[in-house]
């Protein structure tokens, strides 16, 4: 028999504890409520002020099998495209509140053209500096493997900004970007006929573009890896996406025609964690004259594409994107359009991210960009949950200046925005939820 003594102990107990729960429930609601309500954090990832150069520029993000979160960007002395610059790394390992210092993966020191002193134009500086450029690194999930695409561009020539051709070329890391290994160029790969063969003649002699440099099917020698990052599709399939054009100029004959220099993307894939990279094939130019891109691979295995492009119609300086989609895992590509679901903005590269839902069969699609017409401002981030069949879902991240931008899962399963915002300005990041998101 229990006596009256042990129940009221128990009743009171039980009292206690509905009291507890009900504070730990509202204490959690409200510092779910306040951190909806209140704008995400700016963290800075690079100050190119304190550096000493004027900016950090095409920033990428990746999280390693290890939860490492892996930040690259070029590091610009000089702000200008066709200007020397180095390739770095920054490393966190708290989902990007606090950075490492810089990792070089390449240095604008001159080694690698006093190596290859036979490559330099004869018109050319002899002792140049070298133009590493843009930034796509990979995460093989099943080995842990880091591969990281990048191009090596000739800068300006004679004083001539022409940037005739690039050499492409990858590194890997097995330590979470610690360390990389020596490069290895794949440029051969993307000098390619319309089937993927290589670009030669009967003689087995490269075909050249209008300078004189091999060049693919469409006479493009300009090949750029990404930006931002490519992705590792179910089954295994590395897929990287890369933009083409041919070049800006010739040597004292001035600039070719932005509607002739047949912008496009390309892509190439490895079905053997990266031993060996196979071409998929270009699309995208023919008067459509997309350029910088992403992919993200869809619930079903598709794959989609969502595009910056270059306009030629007259007056026009804003577009919307371009998007796309691939049944055969990146190989090939279909449904190529000017999407409406996008407004008229600064032509601009922008992050996507594919999250998987716990709700529906699709996954959920976000995106980055700036969103003001004529200028690089306002950070917005959308959201789809039909796979791309609409945004209907938007929020601003950031009201001020904001250039390139890319976007990562991360293994809390919030998402890490990060994003360049001009010369002699920060790169930062920004960590949110989906809930920060759909709120108002």
């Amino acid at each position: 028999m229990i006596s009256v003594k042990t129940k009221q102990i128990s009743l009171l107990l039980l009292i206690s504890c509905i009291f507890f729960l009900a504070n730990s429930c509202q204490s959690k609601k409200n510092k779910r409520k306040e951190y909806i309500n209140n704008n995400p954090q700016k963290i800075i990832v690079w100050n190119p002020t304190e550096e000493n150069v004027e900016m950090y520029r095409i920033p990428g993000i990746i999280v390693s099998t290890k939860g490492t979160v892996l930040a690259f960007a070029e590091e610009r002395p000089i702000a200008g495209d066709e200007d020397p610059k180095s390739l770095v790394l920054r490393r966190s390992a708290d989902n990007g509140k606090t950075w490492s210092k810089n990792i070089y993966i390449e240095k604008c020191d001159g080694n690698y053209w006093s190596a290859h002193a036979n490559e330099i134009a004869p018109i050319d500086d002899r002792n140049k500096k070298e133009v590493w450029t843009n930034v796509a690194p990979i995460v093989d999930k099943e080995t842990g493997r880091i591969f990281f695409f990048y191009s090596l561009s000739e800068g300006a020539v004679a004083e001539q900004n022409l940037q005739r051709y690039t050499k492409v070329f990858y590194k890997y890391s097995d330590d979470d970007g610690l360390t990389w290994s020596e490069r290895t160029e794949v440029t051969d790969l993307l000098n390619a006929k319309e089937d993927g063969s290589p670009n030669k003649d009967e003689n087995g002699n490269w075909i050249t573009d209008v300078n004189g440099y091999p060049c693919d099917y469409l006479g493009r020698a300009f090949h750029m890896p990404g930006p931002g990052h490519g992705i590792q599709l179910t089954g295994g399939r590395l897929l990287l996406q890369l933009w083409n054009r041919t070049a800006l100029g010739k040597i004292d004959e001035g600039s070719i025609p932005i509607e002739e220099r047949q912008y496009g993307i390309c892509t190439i894939y490895s079905d053997d964690h990266g031993k060996t990279w196979h071409y998929g094939s270009a699309f995208g130019h023919d008067g459509l004259n997309m350029n910088e891109s992403r992919i993200a691979e869809l619930e079903n295995g598709d794959v989609y594409i969502n595009s910056r492009y270059v306009s030629v119609t007259s007056g026009q300086t804003d577009n919307r994107r371009i998007t796309g989609i691939s049944h055969d895992k990146g190989a090939t590509w279909t449904n190529i359009k000017i999407d409406s679901n996008f407004p008229l903005t600064n032509p601009c590269d922008g992050g996507l991210v594919a999250i998987p839902s716990e709700n529906t069969d699709k996954k959920i699609l976000l995106y980055s960009k700036n969103e003001i017409p004529g200028k690089r401002e306002k950070l917005v981030i959308r959201l789809s949950h039909d796979e791309g069949e609409s945004w209907p879902v938007s929020k601003v991240a950031d009201e001020g200046p904001a250039w390139y931008s890319d976007l990562t899962l991360l293994p809390d399963n919030t998402i890490l925005v990060i994003y360049e915002a001009g010369i002699n300005k920060p790169v930062y990041c920004i960590n949110f939820n989906l809930e920060w998101i759909t709120s108002q």
